[in-house]
């Protein structure tokens, strides 16, 4: 076993030969288990643990944490299970999702709060993986990231890059390279202690050096051209006897490096650091995404996408397409999590001034109630409402639910316009709230008035206000941009101001930027 401790702990081991670790009382503690193998054929399995330990008094000093793992691309992913811990709740949540258009497993351990995890104070995630074609054992390169969150609401990342070790002799074999730029100048890397190390181009030893006795090494070189192919070789000794290994480089372009400790490079210009300013933008404006009245699928999406866009924020050696890959993973998740629950008219106009209908109304409530979609298959009694109309399923849903009724003649009235009086109570009905008696009173709300309690309750429970002069106006029609306003609220949508401006375009030509609805529309319209 290695080990590295910062901050956090990490330790990257074998399987065999496991020792006992001492280590930091007030540490997490995050330990992959590697299968040693000197061959794997195609179709084998292998198995991989990820242990983590937690300090003692951990919730104390820990909100939460976040472990990611890139699994090689030459392994896939057949199944991963927590060991020691139940995940009752999206506070606690494996996921693994597929980067790289599906060529590579990322696994992601969240624990969104630490008191989801009781008194344990160590848990394992097992997981079962298949070779895809047949390799060497030392071939297999897996990394990870700790991501965590302290009560100060600081938060750290710790990367740790892995190599599955082939096995000689019950020793290891150990060769990790840093990746050659075409602006190197040296070459690092870990190897065998003391072993020697030499840098050969066109089979001609080019530079050479001595690893030192943790298996450090750092060779000058001259500058190489992109695409040149580096052969480093490492020749230690195991038990008197003589052992090689060695691995092929490619010298990169030096556009492509990243430096893990500082995310971009300021001198660097162009698409890959435009792209990396855009996905920190996206990480930010995703983790403030409130996910606690969210699905455990939409919010196990957004976490797994986040803990994505962390990993690649300092990841070493990145890609263009890594950027992109975890750009568009953060956007599907949170689309799910935005997803527009009020949309335009055909001629491009919200409508933020014009009175909202009852169908209307109906059909935004039925889509939230059903999960972000149109219900379908529900049917109404009431005469007004035909099956082959647009609204037909919503209304029946609402009617079904208790969350919306009609008139005494048995009609809904599906055009009309629903006054501010009749959506209080449908929020109410919709939210479940009773009467309160701490809800404000508006001078226009008569003790008598029917929705009198279900005013006070929307108004008490932050929903809906008045519109001034302490009135209500509860026989007036209430707005489309109201309307859109009060369905934020209800859902925890709040409108990332910063984000919009930068990022989203406004669709609808009766909105504008000076509209006190702007940001609140563009929300429910998942703009």
């Amino acid at each position: 076993m290695k080990r590295l401790i910062a901050s956090i702990l990490i330790i990257a081991g074998l399987i065999f030969n496991l020792t006992t670790i001492a280590y930091a009382s007030d540490d997490i503690l995050v330990v992959l288990e590697q299968p040693a193998v000197y061959k794997a054929n195609e179709n084998d399995s292998l198995d991989y643990n990820l242990l983590v330990e937690l300090p003692k008094d951990y919730n104390k000093k820990y909100r939460s944490f976040a472990v990611s793992i890139l699994m090689d691309s030459n392994l896939k992913v057949e199944g991963t299970k927590f060991v020691g811990i139940d995940p009752v709740d999206s506070k606690i949540s494996l996921n693994k999702t597929e980067v790289k258009d599906g060529n590579q497993d990322l696994i992601s351990v969240s624990i969104n709060d630490t008191e989801a995890l009781g008194s344990a104070e160590k848990f394992k995630v097992n997981i079962k993986t298949k070779v895809k074609k047949a390799a060497s054992g030392d071939s297999f390169n897996n990394s990870f990231v700790l991501t965590y969150v302290d009560r100060q609401g600081n938060e750290n990342s710790v990367q740790k890059n892995l190599i599955s070790n082939t096995k000689l002799e019950n020793q290891e074999s150990i060769l990790d390279v840093n990746s050659i730029y075409t602006n190197s100048k040296v070459v690092q890397g870990k190897a065998n202690p003391e072993a020697n190390i030499a840098i050969l181009k066109d089979g001609k030893e080019i530079a050479k050096t001595k690893a030192d006795k943790d298996g450090k090494f750092s060779i000058k070189i001259d500058k190489q051209k992109i695409g040149t192919e580096i052969l480093v070789k490492s020749n230690y000794k195991i038990n008197g006897a003589d052992f090689s290994i060695d691995k092929k480089f490619v010298v990169k372009d030096a556009e492509e490096q990243y430096d893990s400790n500082s995310m971009v490079d300021d001198s660097l210009i162009g698409t890959k650091k435009e792209n990396m300013e855009i996905l920190d933008d996206y990480v930010k404006m995703a983790k403030l995404i409130n996910i606690s009245k969210a699905n455990k699928e939409d919010s196990a999406r957004l976490v797994a996408a986040i803990a994505n866009g962390q990993y690649i924020q300092i990841k070493s050696d990145l890609k263009s397409d890594d950027i992109t890959d975890a750009i568009k993973k953060i956007k599907e998740a949170t689309a799910f999590l935005r997803s527009p629950i009020m949309k335009g008219y055909t001629d491009n106009t919200f409508g933020v001034n014009k009175k909202m209908t009852r169908a209307e109304t109906a059909a935004v409530l039925a889509t939230i109630d059903n999960g972000g979609t149109s219900p379908v298959g529900y049917f109404s009694d009431f005469k007004d409402v035909e099956q082959a109309d647009w609204f037909a399923d919503s209304v029946g849903y609402v009617q079904k639910q208790g969350i919306f009724g009609g008139y005494e003649n048995n009609t809904f009235k599906p055009t009309k316009s629903i006054t501010r009086a009749e959506f209080a109570k449908v929020i109410a009905n919709f939210k479940g709230l009773e009467a309160d008696e701490e809800g404000q009173s508006f001078k226009d709300v008569k003790d008598n008035f029917w929705a009198k309690d279900a005013i006070e309750a929307v108004s008490a429970n932050g929903y809906m206000n008045g519109r001034g002069n302490n009135k209500f106006y509860p026989n007036e029609a209430i707005t489309r941009a109201e309307v859109a306003t009060v369905l934020n609220k209800i859902l925890d949508r709040t409108p990332n101001e910063e984000f919009i401006d930068k990022y989203s375009k406004n669709p609808f030509k009766d909105l504008k930027k000076d509209h006190w609805s702007y940001y609140q529309v563009m929300e429910i319209s998942g703009n």
